[in-house]
């Protein structure tokens, strides 16, 4: 999925007070706010971080944490360009920080380390931390267990907002008396109306519906087939959907919209980043982005058309009626503390998170300073120019610890009042929808060994037939061939057994 995670991250300094609800109410009174005169411990930890220019400890933020929490913080920063090839490096010598952070639980080297008994089981810890284990972080804690277990310190990231999803020129909409679309077949009218009748009003042809490319229609798998993720849940086992029949009835859709030219021509070589240069350039109806995206990449545009609006949609309905909207595990990246740390360090380590994920700590990290940092007017944080200078909001402390707050998806810096308070309808209504995924974070060596080549294989031959280069007929043959392959089954099968592993562990 083109739009990952990683690069919904770039997110927000502006925040509404009054969203901060989802903040623990726990505030700063943590165990890690030390009061004492002991000498400070030094933690040695490792993160990813997206800012354009890492800050190192002469940093006041940096140095505002170690205040406050009797700490000597040792952090090394990950690019993201280069923090797999880093981390699988780092799990493979064994020569891992006292807080070691990896990507995904999914990491299968991570798994074998795990298994081997190479990190601390927090378990019995966890209750002494109120700000760690407060309500609104729970499903965190529960979704990242592994075998009943709290290896990892999660790292937070809100469930609903990021994730690949239309986002449509609502200016265009109405200025075609159009409605916001919530099924396929509307979706398909809107986009054929973006073509035919001249939404930009300049008398020329030259709309481009939906700026997609293969990777960002992967949300059209998901809505005909009613679920997240590569696998669907029957008679209480798990199924491929590259081999299911809705997956061909979206093939065809993708296809149909092709032919009708709502699609870029470079559809199928159509570089990510080329598609955000078409809405930035205005000329596209709609794209397949997270809602804080729907700002960031369209506010551009903004300069020239100061109407242009794109605006998330909430969700899709298949023929099923099951409504389908994007959903994520609520954090992203896990933190581990290896054996060799001493227990009382562990707790130490412990005490760290614990201010950090509390009010007070949490703000700091992405805000920093009340009246040095940000100013508070109508109710939201307003950077200050020290902000920038200071490195805050986009990344760094920000990225060690993300702000518990759904702002980190559907905020971004500048959003107007009006954008913003319909991205928090828009969020609210998402939370209503559960999408299953009921093969997240689940662990399978033959997945790792044989699904890859496969979901290959199936991508090349969707985009050929929809294209046009190869016919639907083929890929009949192909999705029969993988219904009798015994390594596709084998997948399936570990799947199936790590699935009812975790619900038993629940």
């Amino acid at each position: 999925m083109i739009q990952t995670k990683k690069s919904m991250l770039m997110k927000s300094m502006l925040v509404v007070l009054g969203a901060s609800v989802l903040l623990t109410a726990c505030g700063g009174g943590s165990k890690g706010a030390a009061s004492d005169s002991s000498e400070p411990t030094k933690i040695q930890m490792q993160t990813l971080n997206y800012a354009t220019e890492f800050i190192d400890n002469t940093n006041v933020i940096w140095k505002e944490f170690e205040k406050r929490t009797n700490t000597k913080l040792d952090i090394t920063w990950l690019s993201p360009s280069t923090s797999d090839e880093k981390i699988n490096v780092m799990l493979a010598s064994g020569d891992l920080p006292e807080v070691t952070f990896v990507e995904t639980l999914l990491n299968p080297q991570l798994q074998k380390m795990i298994e081997q008994g190479v990190f601390w089981d927090l378990t019995p810890y966890l209750k002494d931390y109120p700000n760690l284990t407060a309500p609104n972080l729970a499903e965190m804690w529960s979704v990242s267990k592994v075998n009943g277990k709290n290896y990892v310190i999660p790292r937070y990231y809100p469930s609903y907002g990021g994730g690949a999803f239309p986002i449509l020129r609502k200016d265009w909409m109405d200025k075609l008396g159009l409605q916001t679309p919530t099924t396929m077949d509307q979706l398909f009218d809107v986009l054929k109306a973006f073509k035919e009748k001249d939404p930009n009003g300049n008398g020329q042809a030259d709309e481009i519906p939906y700026a997609a490319n293969p990777d960002t229609m992967g949300f059209v798998y998901g809505v005909f087939n009613g679920t997240q993720g590569q696998w669907k849940l029957k008679d209480d086992k798990l199924v491929p959907v590259i081999t299911q029949d809705e997956s061909r009835d979206a093939v065809l859709w993708i296809k149909k919209a092709y032919d009708a030219g709502l699609f870029p021509k470079d559809f199928a070589i159509m570089k990510y980043s080329q598609t955000v240069d078409l809405i930035r350039g205005g000329s596209a109806g709609g794209t397949s982005q997270s809602m804080n995206h729907a700002w960031v990449t369209g506010e551009k545009i903004r300069e020239v058309v100061p109407t242009a609006d794109y605006m998330p949609i909430t969700y899709l309905e298949n023929a099923q009626g099951e409504k389908y909207t994007p959903s994520g595990a609520p954090y992203y990246g896990v933190y581990l503390i290896p054996k060799k740390v001493p227990e009382a360090k562990v707790k130490k380590i412990l005490e760290f998170f614990d201010y950090a994920y509390g009010k007070e700590g949490n703000e700091l990290a992405t805000y920093g300073l009340e009246g040095v940092h940000y100013k508070v007017e109508n109710g939201r944080k307003i950077p200050t120019p020290q902000s920038e200078k200071d490195h805050l909001g986009d990344g760094n402390m920000n990225n060690l610890i993300h702000l518990i707050s759904d702002d980190m998806a559907i905020g971004a810096v500048g959003m107007p009042d009006d954008v913003y308070n319909r991205n928090v309808d828009i969020v609210n209504e998402r939370k209503k929808i559960k999408t299953p995924e009921p093969g997240r974070e689940l662990y399978s060596e033959a997945y790792n060994k044989y699904y890859p080549e496969i979901q290959k294989k199936v991508s090349d031959m969707r985009t050929k037939v929809i294209i046009g280069k190869d016919t639907i007929e083929n890929y009949d043959k192909l999705i029969e061939q993988l219904r009798n392959d015994p390594n596709l089954q084998k997948v399936a099968d570990e799947m199936t057994e790590a699935y009812h592993k975790k619900m038993s562990s629940k």
